[in-house]
């Protein structure tokens, strides 16, 4: 990409800032009032104490089962007034079930007094005798003077951070000083400007504490290093050299070798993560000898990771998807009157799979671009470098952590069995999966036999598969299938114990510069975190528009938000508890569409919304996996695979979104067969074949 393109692109991210509309008080006090009842110190804890650890048995005492909600806001009528008193409420309700809790009307009935103003607001639980319960949230209002706020309402400074690390990086080609400023940027606005506040927050609590003392991040940067170690041993000692051998029988050129590549993608299904590391550095010896980019590589692991797991019913994804929006469910009612449970959460889930376009697209356009073998825009410019010259990665390039492995031939003479790459794979496989289970099965109530409610068994298995706790399952896993390839190694005598260390080391000691990237990556998320990113961008697009827009609205906000902070997870759990209501009584004004079927396209929108997000974004951690596990500059990949995503984006929402929601969701086959053909039709025109030379190269040929 030459510089004036970059340039473009970078200049048309700063004019998209300042195109962000303003938030809403009304709406930005909503939203973190929504965050401190529910949170984790949350006031209502104090109404019902948690159970007695020791005694699992006794059942924690009832909840009210109503709250009184004195809410005062600048500019807010009766009726708005009322509308959102009533959120407020209904929150309690989610709270309770949330938590498991009975609810008795005849305890006292909690008072929540709030104050909007234009700058911030004022919350306080309280008992009927007019006691406080758990500590007040006090903000900034109007009238009070500003030396003494100890917050403010999220601004549009809260975008700062993602935009400038974006924008810095495109323009300069540097992930890691981008992703830095950004970050640094980020904890001064968080110090109210203040840099040496901003540095001491930005080392001490964003990095050391919040990335480095977390332990989930900790099991996915072990997962990382353990499985690049296990591949830098497999491929020493030649397992990884004979496993290629094997699927060169399958893999004879260029679409084989994607079709291989796909095929893994899609086996890998329970866990994005695991989906990415594995068939990028199992198929990456495969494409670099097929003439294949490795920026096609990263595209294609890229979106067989996330958009498969994502509509998968056995994988990590679901169970959370589900728990998103399922306690606002009991809030609306059914087509039929009677109003839904919490437990439906994992049937509206699969209701919404026939919807889930962007994902299902996307595979689909995986596919497409390998049978019909075209390309377009800058991956047609990686494809045909990488078939002509035979060069992988461009000249520019800065591979993430494909050096130590890459470099790592096995001795001379040494037998390439495929089996000492082959079993490793199987037990980190077999052993994920298997662990998943066993740590669902203790977190799950009832885990260990039938449960008595008579919930369905394949319910409850989606249930424990999603609290199964998948990045310590990899961590452990990746161990195991590390230790088992230098037992396989050394055990043969084809290396010594120290050659086998030594390789491991080389693979991880690759992997330095991808360790940095998703280090920060993760810390600007957290510093999004800590300004309100999300929530403002929630707020600001919570205008009014007609119903049937509204999955198109939150497919595009939801597609903002997880660009801007480089998560999925973070996004659902933002939007879809202020998705379930909103959708259901917009529905509610179209007779033929109806409340529960809007509800479950927005539903379904948002969902398809963080994926597409997350995708472009470069501070994704799975984006950066991608980069790692295919051994791709990361801005290569990011670049090359934009157009595509946003090819698929356009199609979801043209051919899928729109019609669904004009037309009813029983034409979902019509949107499928024109999203289809649509997606045809500009590979076809616009694509070419990389195996063609480049029309620069026909015109010398024919002017010589």
């Amino acid at each position: 990409m030459t510089g004036s393109v970059r340039y473009l692109i970078a200049a048309a991210f700063v004019v998209l800032y300042f195109l962000v509309p303003d938030a809403d008080a009304n709406e930005l006090a909503q939203l973190e009032l929504r965050s401190w009842l529910m949170g984790s110190d949350s006031p209502f804890l104090q109404l019902s104490p948690d159970p007695d650890p020791e005694r699992p048995d006794v059942a924690p005492p009832a909840m009210p089962s109503m709250m009184t909600v004195s809410y005062q806001a600048q500019g807010a009528d009766l009726t708005e007034r009322k509308r959102r008193a009533e959120g407020l409420a209904r929150t309690l309700r989610e709270w309770t079930r949330g938590k498991e809790r009975a609810t008795d009307a005849s305890l006292p009935i909690p008072l929540l007094e709030v104050i909007i103003g234009s700058n911030g607001y004022q919350a306080v639980l309280k008992r009927p005798d007019g006691t406080e319960i758990g500590s007040p949230v006090k903000v900034l209002i109007e009238e009070v003077p500003e030396e003494e706020s100890t917050g403010l309402y999220p601004s549009r400074t809260s975008l700062l951070p993602a935009f400038l690390a974006i924008i810095l990086a495109i323009a300069t080609s540097r992930v890691i000083p981008s992703l830095l400023l950004g970050c640094l940027a980020g904890a001064v606005l968080y110090q109210n400007g203040a840099p040496l506040a901003g540095l001491g927050h930005f080392a001490a609590d964003t990095i050391w504490q919040d990335v480095l003392q977390d332990s989930f991040k900790l099991e996915i940067l072990g997962f990382v290093l353990f499985l690049f170690m296990t591949v830098g041993v497999m491929a020493r000692s030649g397992g990884v050299q004979g496993m290629v051998e094997w699927i060169r029988r399958f893999a004879k050129g260029p679409v084989s070798t994607q079709l291989c590549s796909f095929a893994i993608g899609l086996l890998i299904f329970f866990d994005d993560y695991s989906n990415c590391i594995i068939t990028g550095t199992t198929m990456r010896p495969l494409t670099d000898r097929n003439g294949i980019a490795r920026e096609k590589l990263a595209y294609i692991v890229d979106s067989t990771a996330a958009p498969i797991a994502g509509v998968s019913i056995f994988s990590t994804w679901v169970a959370y998807e589900v728990s998103t929006f399922a306690l606002q469910l009991p809030e609306v009612t059914k087509a039929n009157g009677a109003p839904y449970t919490q437990a439906d959460g994992f049937a509206v889930f699969l209701e919404t799979l026939p919807f889930r376009f962007y994902c299902l697209f996307t595979l689909l356009a995986v596919l497409a671009t390998i049978l019909l073998h075209r390309e377009f825009g800058p991956m047609l410019r990686a494809a045909r470098r990488a078939w002509h010259e035979r060069k992988p990665v461009a000249d520019d390039a800065t591979p993430m952590g494909s050096e130590g492995v890459d470099r790592t031939e096995p001795p001379e003479g040494a037998p390439l069995r495929g089996l000492n790459a082959l079993l490793p794979i199987l037990l980190l496989v077999v052993m994920t999966i298997a662990l998943i289970f066993v740590f669902g099965l203790r977190e799950v109530p009832d885990g260990a036999g039938p449960r008595a409610d008579g919930e369905p068994l394949f319910e409850y298995l989606v249930r424990v598969l999603g609290a199964g706790q998948s990045q310590k399952a990899l961590f452990w896993a990746s161990l195991a299938a590390l230790i088992l390839a230098v037992a396989l190694a050394v055990g043969q005598g084809i290396i010594s114990f120290v050659d086998a260390v030594q390789s491991a080391v080389r693979s991880a000691r690759a992997l330095l510069f991808a360790v940095i990237i998703l280090i920060l990556a993760w810390a600007i998320g957290q510093t999004c975190k800590d300004l309100g990113t999300a929530t403002y961008l929630t707020a600001a697009f919570q205008g009014s528009f007609p119903a049937w827009l509204l999955p198109v609205v939150m497919f595009l906000l939801s597609s903002l938000v997880a660009f801007s902070t480089g998560t999925s997870y973070g996004t659902m759990a933002i939007l879809l508890p202020n998705v379930v209501v909103l959708a259901h009584g917009m529905g509610e004004t179209m007779p033929d569409l109806g409340g529960p079927v809007l509800m479950v396209l927005t539903i379904g929108a948002v969902l398809e919304g963080s994926i597409f997000g997350d995708h472009c974004s470069p501070i994704s951690d799975t984006t950066v996996l991608s980069s790692v596990a295919s051994g791709s500059d990361h801005l290569h990949h990011v670049r090359t695979q934009a157009p595509y995503a946003l090819l698929v984006m356009g199609i979801a929402i043209a051919c899928g979104y729109i019609p669904a929601a004009l037309l009813g969701p029983s034409y979902w086959p019509l949107c499928w067969g024109l999203g289809a053909m649509a997606l045809v039709a500009v590979l076809l025109v616009f694509g070419r074949r990389p195996t063609d030379p480049a029309p620069a190269v026909v015109a010398s040929e024919r002017a010589n």
